[in-house]
């Protein structure tokens, strides 16, 4: 006890003090009262946020007689406990490897958030490795888990034992104010609310289409397999092979609990920075200013990546703070806090592209920190190249696998560099378009683009509505916090340049806010850190009521969104989940679950079914091929590519192709918008022709009302035509009536 009780005490000695300010002690809050004032009266005429009572009962309150019903989960909690207990295992054996075993920089919360995120991210990269080898089944997957669990016990009384002591000791020393409990009591409705949205059946477009896609394409195929008609299946998947492990074992639910359970290491992360440069109340408002935002519980409740992204993004800005912000000397290029952050950036760039931001921006502290610090010298050359380069190692396995795969380490990207695999033109103009690329030319071409450049945090404050854009007011509040506080401490000056640097790269790239939650993340902490610092008590008043206020209205609209998509309905009993999927909902146009029941059912175990006008795969039991948005179908490809019917037979029998599945519905919705079908005269006479003699018909379902909207159609590919009239050609048509536009 007596250990546990010094190392607490220097914790807090390591505290900074409260950040302060050169203007007077009455100016200050009257500023940021009248910039407050500006924000929201702008705020509530522009954008909906305030219009819902944020008092009103919330969904899972509503339902709570109903709370009997999350019993069908208990499957997938058990199953999502074993992957945990994995990830503090393998992580914990990981973390003494690189960290070293009595790493001083290292405090026991923080042992538990960098063992999660080494044992999640050795897990991705284990399954990864595990489809490489072509083993990706249940078996092979439940004897990788077993064997990190073996091998955690065997070390638990010499490492982990000790450790979780040390964590309990600590936990038990953490002191709660009564308005910690307040926004203890806040960030349980925020929580409340996005879990009812991950518990709901998966519907989110880019997850049924590549994030549980493209794992369930290489669980179909049993190994990882080149997908050259899903421009997306080319992404860092970090996040999408830990959802392989769990679709191996269980279903998209236990897949959406780990981003939820990526959420929650999140917080624990934020609270941790908080609680180490400013106290518990910094640690929780970091919580409730992430979380609070509507965008990021979008997110959180689907098996998408962003939060998964964030936490590793933020996990790899703590381990560099703990090396850069050191009260003592810095030491040489290869001190064991600057590999694993090293370690960790590589991880974060694996769970999306832009994550690699991250390594960027821990390169700029290395090299831009104070001399003083450590930094603008040789020994921060020499440490930035071994942060970049551990980064790199780790980061590598995804551009092996691109370069196997496309023949461009970085697909779709640099294609001009690297060579390999090219996107044609227009689709790749249309996937910058939905991606919201930076214009650089329209930024910074004339004035007026220039201030749409600068004035685009306050534009997109008053305009967000969507899991893309629903940053909330908070933010934007907050944003001059740095520019009028003085960063006493060298740890609130590397949080505020590792948060410039994030926002710049982002800002120069694009202009979808998703996309910035890692950033977001840092600077959250950065926020909580100067406000609940600052000296002027009005100040800091000021701030956590609106950060309350503000966070209310966040859970409250979480709620609106769990009842608008209805998987509420399912969480609580009240609705089958088959009958859930069958039906179009706010975020899932054009339903195709009907006809993944049918051919999970009737077709043979060893079919390969070709997608057209669809491109969302998840849902599908039998191999498949499915082209996204921006890339050309295998089916018009195999056309042009053909001079007769017989020809085209012959290349989809090459292909392994056996059925196709036509959604009619969803090819009508965005066929023209992306050139779904990029037909010529010639070829569509050859499809035609070898669609009269080969196709047939097995099943459809054609509903066209107001309440159910579906045209599926199943068709199986006949080696010899046969009797009766051919099948509708519902594609011709539609290359007609594009004909007469």
């Amino acid at each position: 006890m007596a250990k546990n009780k010094r190392k607490e005490t220097a914790r807090q000695a390591a505290v900074p003090a409260p950040a302060g300010s050169g203007l007077a002690a009455w100016l200050l809050p009257a500023g940021f009262a009248a910039w407050t004032l500006a924000v929201l009266i702008n705020y509530k005429a522009q954008n909906n946020f305030f219009r819902l009572p944020p008092f009103d009962p919330p969904l899972w309150l509503a339902n709570l007689n109903r709370a009997g019903a999350l019993l069908q989960y208990l499957p997938q909690l058990g199953l999502l406990a074993v992957f945990t207990l994995f990830a503090l295992s393998a992580g914990g054996l990981l973390l003494r490897a690189a960290a070293g075993r009595d790493n001083k920089d290292i405090g026991a919360l923080d042992w538990l958030l960098f063992s999660l995120g080494l044992g999640f991210g050795a897990l991705s990269l284990l399954t990864l490795g595990l489809g490489a080898a072509g083993l990706l089944n249940s078996s092979a997957l439940i004897a990788l888990l077993a064997c990190g669990l073996a091998a955690g016990a065997a070390r638990f009384r010499a490492d982990l034992g000790p450790q979780l002591a040390a964590l309990r000791a600590e936990v038990m020393a953490i002191k709660f104010s009564g308005l910690d409990l307040v926004l203890l009591f806040v960030l349980f409705l925020l929580g409340a609310s996005t879990l009812v949205l991950t518990l709901a059946p998966e519907i989110f477009f880019d997850s049924l289409v590549y994030h549980l896609g493209t794992p369930a394409f290489y669980i179909n195929e049993g190994r990882l397999l080149a997908a050259p008609d899903n421009l997306h299946s080319a992404s860092p998947l970090l996040m999408q092979m830990l959802y392989a492990a769990a679709l191996l074992v269980s279903d998209d639910t236990l897949a959406k609990l780990l981003h939820f359970t990526s959420g929650a290491a999140l917080c624990g992360t934020l609270f941790a920075m908080g609680r180490r440069y400013a106290g518990v109340t910094a640690g929780l408002a970091a919580c409730v200013i992430f979380l609070g935002m509507p965008m990021t519980g979008l997110n959180l409740g689907t098996t998408g990546v962003e939060v998964g992204a964030a936490w590793f993004s933020l996990l790899a800005a703590y381990a560099l703070f703990l090396f850069t912000a050191r009260e003592t000397a810095a030491t040489g290029p290869f001190d064991r806090t600057l590999l694993l952050a090293g370690i960790l950036a590589g991880l974060a760039g694996g769970t999306k592209y832009t994550s690699l931001f991250a390594v960027v921006a821990g390169l700029a502290l290395l090299l831009l920190r104070r001399p003083a610090e450590g930094g603008r010298g040789l020994p921060a050359v020499k440490q930035a190249l071994v942060f970049g380069a551990v980064a790199g190692l780790v980061f590598s396995p995804w551009m092996v696998k691109n370069l196997v795969f496309h023949g461009n380490p970085l697909y779709p990207y640099f294609h001009g560099l690297f060579g390999g695999q090219a996107v044609e033109p227009f689709k790749w103009a249309v996937f910058n378009s939905d991606c919201f690329a930076r214009d650089l030319r329209a930024a910074f071409g004339s004035l007026a683009g220039f201030w749409q450049f600068l004035s685009h945090p306050w534009r997109l404050t008053m305009a967000g509505a969507g899991n893309a854009d629903f940053i909330g007011p908070f933010i934007l509040l907050c944003a001059p916090l740095p520019f009028v506080l003085r960063l006493e401490k060298a740890a609130l000056r590397h949080l505020a340049l590792f948060s410039a640097v994030m926002w710049a790269l982002w800002a120069l790239s694009t202009t979808m806010p998703r996309y910035l939650l890692p950033g977001l993340a840092v600077m959250s902490v950065l926020f909580a850190a100067l406000f609940t610092g600052a000296r002027q008590r009005a100040l800091r008043w000021l701030f956590l009521g609106l950060l309350l206020f503000s966070g209310l209205y966040g859970a409250r609209w979480l709620s609106m969104f769990a009842e608008s998509q209805e998987g509420w309905q399912v969480v609580f009993g009240l609705q089958k989940r088959a009958d859930y999927l069958r039906v179009q909902h706010s975020t899932y146009p054009t339903p195709y679950y009907a006809a993944m029941e049918y051919i999970n059912a009737e077709l043979p175990p060893d079919s390969r079914v070709l997608f057209v006008g669809e491109s969302r795969g998840y849902y599908c039991g039998r191999k498949f091929s499915a082209s996204s948005v921006y890339d050309d179908s295998l089916l018009v490809r195999a056309a042009a590519g053909s001079a007769t019917p017989e020809e085209l037979q012959a290349r989809l029998k090459a292909a392994g192709i056996t059925h196709i599945f036509l959604n009619l519905g969803e090819a009508l919705r965005v066929g023209e918008t992306y050139r779904l079908f990029p037909w010529n005269e010639r070829s569509m006479a050859v499809f035609s022709a070898w669609w009269d003699r080969h196709a047939r018909q097995l099943w459809a379902d054609m509903r066209n009302s107001k309440w159910e909207y579906r045209l599926l159609m199943v068709y199986k590919i006949e080696d010899a035509p046969g009797p009766g009239p051919a099948p509708q050609n519902y594609l011709r048509e539609l290359y007609l009536r594009s004909q007469k536009k």
